[in-house]
Order: structure tokens, then C-alpha cells, then sequence
């Protein structure tokens, strides 16, 4: 598939790119609140959605304040819409799943090689669609293979125990596609989402 291969090279490349000896890689997961923005009726409003993410990080910092980032992961996306008909509350449920690329530009506040390490990050996020589901019916068909979208962040990074970190952020994704395959050229679905991740580094 030829997005898959797109996001395969967009990493490797990303990989690339940095020196070994300043990598940290390691496992990550992260729990999120996802919606699909849309138009809807009075009667109804996006309820809670909650979804699991799960992969490989991989960060490069600088010796001085900057540093690069990208992740390789599972996420679980989508959106709850509750509706009110006739005094009585439904709940529609359309879960995704992606497999995703965020990449993202870091700015580490203190100094390089301090046990505690704010930061902030912003950069693009990659997607390529793996389900797609509604009230358990599949709508694949109808969902695009690709998403595009940025994200952008705060986090710490604590030292415990010699090059090995633990990353924790809170993480806001906003999309930037068209969610749903339509003929007209009018965009009103986006995704979106809020998550708090953590993982465990391992530097070279």
C-alpha cells in the first residue's frame, strides 16, 4: 500500500537523520479522548471516547535545548455522539484505529544531562487507517486510508538511572483531512484528540 510505505519512509528517514550516540528508544503508551468534528443537530454532542495508544518512541536531543522526536504506533480513535430523542439518550459509537507517525521538534528547558527535563513540542502527525467501525459495522469503505494532522504538547523527562528516562506528556492531536471519503470538496470531518502517554527511554 502505498501509504504504508510512505509512513515507513517517513520514519526511517526521520531515523536517519539523527546520531546514534544522542538516541533515546523505547516503548510507549498513552491512554486518549478522541472526537470527529462534524456538523451536528441540537440534539446531539460528543460524549466521552476514550481509546488506547501503544508503540516505539524515538527521540534525539542536543547537547543544548533542542531536540527531534517520532513515534511508531497503534492508536485507537473515533467518536461517541450522544443523542436525545423523545427524552431518551442513545449513545453512537464509530471507533478507528491508525496506525501513526507522529513526528515533532522539542525544546528541553534546563540544562543537557539534568535529572528533570520540562518540555514543549510541536511538529505533523501521519496516519494510516486500519479499522474503521460503526455500532460494529464496518465503514472502512467510506473512512480514508490516510490522515493528516498536527499535534503539539508538554512533557517531563526524569533521569532514572543511567540513560534511561522516563517521557511523559500530555499530547494535543488536531487533524487536518477529510476523515470521510465524499465527492464533494466540502472538509467537515477532522480528528482530534487529547492524550496523556508515558514510556520508558533508553539512550545510546
Amino acid at each position: 500500500m502505498k501509504f504504508k510505505t510512505i509512513l515507513a519512509f517517513a520514519f526511517l528517514a526521520f531515523a536517519a537523520s539523527v546520531q546514534a550516540q544522542n538516541i533515546s528508544i523505547g516503548p510507549t503508551v498513552g491512554i486518549q479522548h478522541s472526537w470527529i468534528s462534524a456538523d451536528l443537530p441540537e440534539s446531539s454532542m460528543n460524549t466521552l471516547h476514550m481509546g488506547f495508544n501503544g508503540g516505539i518512541a524515538l527521540v534525539y536531543s542536543t547537547e543544548s535545548h533542542f531536540g527531534l522526536g517520532g513515534d511508531l504506533k497503534y492508536s485507537q480513535e473515533g467518536v461517541s455522539i450522544q443523542s436525545e430523542l423523545a427524552g431518551i439518550k442513545t449513545v453512537t459509537d464509530w471507533n478507528t484505529s491508525y496506525l501513526r507517525i507522529p513526528l515533532r521538534l522539542i525544546y528541553f528547558f534546563g540544562e543537557y544531562g539534568d535529572a528533570f527535563r520540562p518540555k514543549v513540542f510541536a511538529g505533523p502527525t501521519m496516519g494510516l487507517l486500519l479499522s474503521s467501525k460503526s455500532q460494529d459495522i464496518d465503514v472502512k469503505d467510506t473512512t480514508n486510508d490516510f490522515d493528516l494532522g498536527v499535534h503539539a504538547g508538554v512533557g517531563l523527562n526524569i533521569r532514572i538511572w543511567e540513560r534511561i528516562w522516563l517521557n511523559t506528556d500530555i499530547t494535543y492531536t488536531q487533524g487536518l483531512s477529510d476523515v470521510t471519503v465524499s465527492d464533494t470538496d466540502k472538509i467537515t470531518n477532522h480528528n482530534g484528540n487529547v492524550g496523556l502517554n508515558a514510556g520508558l527511554l533508553f539512550g545510546f
